[in-house]
C-alpha cells in the first residue's frame, strides 16, 4: 500500500476522535454506539472532504497548478471545504454550480453559499450542464497558457478515495486502543470516494466491519454499487492493494432520502433526536440521512446488543441554517413547510 508516498497538502487535522453516544445508546436501547468525528478535521466547519483534499491538493501542488476548478450543489460541502483549502494555499478558485436556474442568487446568502463568497470563490450558477461548463471553463483556462486543476464532485477519484482507505486504518487503530470490536459503519455516501476508500480499507485490513453507505439521492443503488466498484478497483490499483471488492462488500441504504437535499421527518427528527440527547449537531443532506438509518437499523432490531455501530460525523453543519424553517416545524410538532429546497435544481415553485 503505497499511502505514505502519496504527496499530501497538510490540510487535514488528524487522527479525529472517536467518543461514545452513551445517551443515544441507551435511548435506542440496542447497539453500543460511536461517533468518529471527521466533522473536527479542522478545515471551514470541517468535514469528510478534508481527507481528501488533503491528497488531491497535494497533487495539485506538486503539478505546479495555478488555479482550481470544481463545483456541486448549490449548498455544497465539498465546494466550502474546497474553497477553504484554495485560500489556505493561496491558490485562486472557479466554482460551477447547479441551482433552479441560470445565475440564481437569493437575496439572502445563507448557508455554504455564503461561506463561498466569503472565501471569494468565482461561482456560476447553471440549472442543467455544471459538469461540461467545468471541462469547458479548464480547457480555455489551459488554452490561455493556465495550469487549471479539475476536481470532480466530491473529490471521488483513487487519489480522494486514499484519504478514507486512512481513515480506516486510523479507525482500526483507535478501536484497538480503546479495546472496542466494531462491527458496523455507516456513514451518508453520495459520490462515492468516503464509501469507496472505507469499504477498500474494511476489507484490506481484514478488519470484520461492514461498512453501510447511506445514500443521499444520487440515482439508484444498483447503479451506484457499480460505480463504487469501479473506483474501488481503480483505487485498489492505484494503491497497489491486492484486495479487490465485490458487490457482497458494497452496502447501500437508498431509502432515506427522497431526493437529494429533500426534507423529510426522519432526517429532522434523526437531528432533533442526536441534538438532544448528545448535544451534537448534524447536517439536513448527508449526516442526518446516515443517522436516520442508523436509528431505524437499532429500532428494528437489525443491529442488537451484541453490536458495536460507529457513526461517521461528515461535516456539513452550515447547512443546517438554510432548513431553518423545517427544523422550527419539526421543534413545534408542525408538518414540514416544504419537502423540496428553493435551490434545489427539482424545486418547481
Amino acid at each position: 500500500m503505497r499511502l505514505n508516498t502519496l504527496p499530501r497538502a497538510g490540510l487535514a487535522v488528524t487522527p479525529t476522535p472517536l467518543q461514545p453516544l452513551p445517551n443515544l445508546t441507551e435511548h435506542l436501547g440496542g447497539p453500543t454506539i460511536l461517533v468518529k468525528r471527521d466533522d473536527l478535521t479542522g478545515l471551514a466547519f470541517g468535514g469528510n472532504k478534508a481527507r481528501k483534499l488533503d491528497y488531491l491538493m497535494g497533487d495539485a501542488l506538486q503539478k505546479k497548478a495555478d488555479i482550481i476548478v470544481t463545483g456541486a450543489g448549490f449548498h455544497s460541502n465539498w465546494c466550502t471545504q474546497t474553497a477553504a483549502a484554495c485560500c489556505k494555499l493561496g491558490l485562486p478558485l472557479i466554482l460551477v454550480k447547479s441551482g433552479p436556474q441560470d445565475g440564481y442568487d437569493p437575496d439572502q446568502w445563507d448557508g455554504n453559499h455564503l461561506l463561498h463568497h466569503l472565501y471569494g470563490a468565482d461561482i456560476t450558477i447553471l440549472k442543467e450542464g455544471s459538469g461540461q461548463r467545468r471541462q469547458e471553463i479548464t480547457d480555455e483556462l489551459r488554452a490561455q497558457g493556465r495550469n487549471p486543476y479539475l476536481m470532480p464532485v466530491g473529490g471521488s477519484t483513487p487519489l480522494g478515495a486514499a484519504g478514507y482507505v486512512h481513515c480506516m486504518l486510523e479507525l482500526l487503530t483507535q478501536a484497538v486502543d480503546q479495546t472496542t470490536e466494531i462491527t458496523h459503519l455507516y456513514h451518508a455516501t453520495g459520490s462515492g470516494g468516503t464509501q469507496t476508500g472505507l469499504a477498500l480499507g474494511a476489507k484490506a485490513l481484514n478488519t470484520g466491519i461492514k461498512v453501510v453507505g447511506v445514500s443521499t439521492g444520487f440515482g439508484d443503488s444498483a447503479r451506484r454499487i457499480e460505480n463504487l466498484l469501479r473506483l474501488s478497483h481503480e483505487t485498489a490499483e492505484f494503491l497497489e492493494i491486492e484486495t479487490r471488492l465485490t458487490e457482497a462488500d458494497i452496502n447501500v441504504l437508498d431509502q432515506y432520502s427522497e431526493g437529494y437535499g429533500y426534507a423529510t421527518e426522519a432526517k429532522t427528527e434523526a437531528i432533533k433526536l442526536l441534538a438532544e440527547k448528545e448535544g451534537l449537531l448534524i447536517d439536513p443532506v448527508y449526516t442526518a440521512t446516515a443517522m436516520a438509518a442508523l436509528i431505524d437499523d437499532a429500532r428494528t432490531g437489525k443491529l442488537t446488543e451484541d453490536d458495536t455501530a460507529v457513526f461517521l460525523h461528515t461535516g456539513g453543519t452550515a447547512a443546517l441554517f438554510p432548513y431553518r424553517d423545517t427544523l422550527k416545524a419539526h421543534t413545534q410538532g408542525k408538518p414540514l413547510p416544504w419537502k423540496i429546497p428553493q435551490w434545489n435544481p427539482d424545486y418547481t415553485g
